[in-house]
């Protein structure tokens, strides 16, 4: 843990004399090995009754003549296990672009909720373009958007990097949500041009007839540079400052890549005729390294805070770092420069970013590529960092699809991160901010007909066995591993369950050979009490 923990994100109670207690807990929430993850993204309710409920898609590709799918997923138990919501398909034709997928959640005063997505997708020709859908909960309606036309719009420009971001922690009734991407064509001339641009939906609670509001020509910084090809980042951020609404735009991978750029507007289309005081090329702290990926967060509000995470080029090593302004990012004046993150030996991979809607923590997180992958959440305010889990993952992570930090409603272990696995492939959910990570598996969609506890396979192990468990309802969950004297060595689930069957995976490197025990015990929803109990023998042996 980070000497810089200052308590109040993490709750730690020690584990019972000679053994430890693991709460990172890995959830698979979408598996299939043989279909290749597109792209990931994430969402939590912040209002209302079902405040803390989170959401999950995944999209991913069966073959290369096969239409990309989509998937949607919740969850009512902070994480622990997921139900899936919605499933379709993209129109045949047009593929998903890696990693360019993006959620935002908008909350109605009537308790209707509606989670937009946007997408960056390649149609046949290779042009990129970009498609969006709107579900509203809990009815289960929606309308898809096959493509988001911009004014001018034509066969050789090409759209990507999707970030979307809404104003509705301020506006309940009324919200807009903005849209942002890089943008490339090539003019009569046959230069390539590299620009940004921008759009609102004005009326997103409406599923028949959203009106899409887009700004031209391009929001602000405009490239028209000869034969040069640009992969561009952009990403973008509401606040609110003394009563004013505002959009921040950050951009990077332009000529000068050891800067990266902003610039602000008002939520009424305008485009802005400067930065504004964003800072048209901020170096920071090692002005001649190369930036890239930079991803914007705010918290919706009028607390100033604007924090642009990014990857930097150090002394041959890729890092993360983030730049942090309190003055409602006005990148020009002062800011603050984080330290380097990550590992000083191996390589450290795109991150991501997400801010406490009108809170004031935002949560990052990146991979680390080593033996062994590492996948860092780390809390953070304008007062500097607050937590850093330097390893979420019990599962290999991908360095294509960026893990996805999110928060969860849970007192003092409210870390939450979506990942794909090493493929890439299966969406993960990783619940918890201490102890050592596990993995936990829903195996399928059946229902099984009683409770049961498996024998543990392989057994005798060495260190690592799997234990799979069956949940014919609903049900809360117990599973812990004793010695032979009946201390409790490990709690391996503790939690509400859907029906289902599971499987986790004990790692048992850290104890003795010997005779050990496994107990399940499983109660009503919220009541380990009074149900089924059953306990299987484990020998470890070294």
């Amino acid at each position: 843990m980070d000497g810089n923990n200052y308590g109040s994100l993490i709750n730690f109670n020690p584990p019972s004399m000679g053994g430890f207690t693991d709460d990172i807990q890995n959830t698979r929430i979408y598996t299939d090995g043989n279909r290749k993850i597109k792209g990931i993204a994430a969402a939590i309710e912040q209002r209302g009754s079902t405040a803390g409920k989170l959401w999950s898609i995944v999209v991913y590709s069966a073959d290369s003549l096969s239409p990309d799918t989509l998937k949607v997923y919740y969850s009512v138990n902070n994480g622990v296990s997921w139900n899936m919501y919605v499933s379709g398909n993209i129109r045949p034709g047009d593929y998903i672009t890696p990693d360019d997928l993006d959620m935002e959640l908008v909350e109605n005063i009537s308790g209707q909720k509606y989670l937009w997505v946007a997408f960056g997708f390649q149609r046949v020709s290779g042009r990129k373009a970009v498609g969006a859908f709107v579900l509203q909960i809990p009815s289960i309606n929606g309308n898809f958007f096959n493509m988001i036309e911009w004014p001018a719009s034509d066969s050789i420009k090409s759209y990507y990097n999707i970030r979307l971001t809404t104003d509705n922690a301020q506006y309940t009734a009324t919200p807009y949500v903005y849209i942002a991407c890089s943008f490339d064509s090539t003019d009569s001339g046959g230069s390539k041009v590299n620009s940004q641009k921008f759009a609102r939906i004005l009326n997103p609670y409406s599923l028949v007839n959203p009106v899409f509001s887009f700004m031209a020509p391009n929001y602000y910084w405009y490239e028209n540079s000869g034969a040069i090809t640009r992969q561009t980042y952009t990403d973008i951020a509401y606040f609110i400052n003394g009563g004013e609404d505002s959009v921040e735009v950050s951009f990077c991978g332009v000529a000068d890549s050891t800067k990266l750029y902003f610039a602000k507007c008002d939520i009424l289309g305008n485009p802005p005729v400067s930065s504004i005081g964003a800072g048209g090329n901020i170096g920071g702290s090692n002005p001649n390294s190369v930036k890239t990926h930079a991803k914007l967060s705010s918290n919706g509000n009028n607390n100033g805070s604007i924090v642009c995470t990014f990857r930097e080029f150090n002394n041959g090593l890729w890092n993360v770092k983030w730049f942090s302004s309190t003055n409602y990012g006005n990148f020009e004046g002062s800011f603050s420069n984080s330290p380097l993150l990550g590992s000083s030996a191996n390589l450290n991979f795109a991150p991501e970013i997400t801010g406490v809607r009108n809170g004031s923590t935002h949560y990052i997180s990146f991979l680390t590529d080593a033996a062994e992958d590492s996948i860092h959440y780390v809390s953070m305010n304008s007062e500097g960092l607050l937590n850093h889990v330097y390893k979420m993952n019990y599962f290999s992570g991908s360095a294509v699809i960026a893990p996805k930090p999110l928060f969860r409603y849970q007192s003092g272990d409210s870390c939450l991160m979506i990942y794909s696995e090493e493929g890439p492939v299966n969406m993960i959910s990783s619940a918890g901010c201490t102890g050592a990570p596990i993995g936990l598996i829903n195996l399928n969609n059946e229902v099984p007909a009683d409770f049961r506890l498996m024998q543990n396979y392989p057994n005798p192990f060495n260190p690592l066995t799997k234990i799979t468990f069956s949940i014919p309802d609903n049900a809360y969950i117990k599973l812990m591993v004793y010695d032979v004297q009946g201390r409790e060595i490990a709690v391996l689930a503790d939690s509400d369950y859907n029906a289902g069957n599971y499987e986790v995976t004990f790692d048992a490197s850290s104890l003795s050979s010997g005779v050990y025990f496994c107990r399940l015990v499983a109660g009503e929803t919220g009541n380990v009490a009074g149900g089924f109990t059953d306990i299987k023998k484990m020998v470890l042996l070294k």
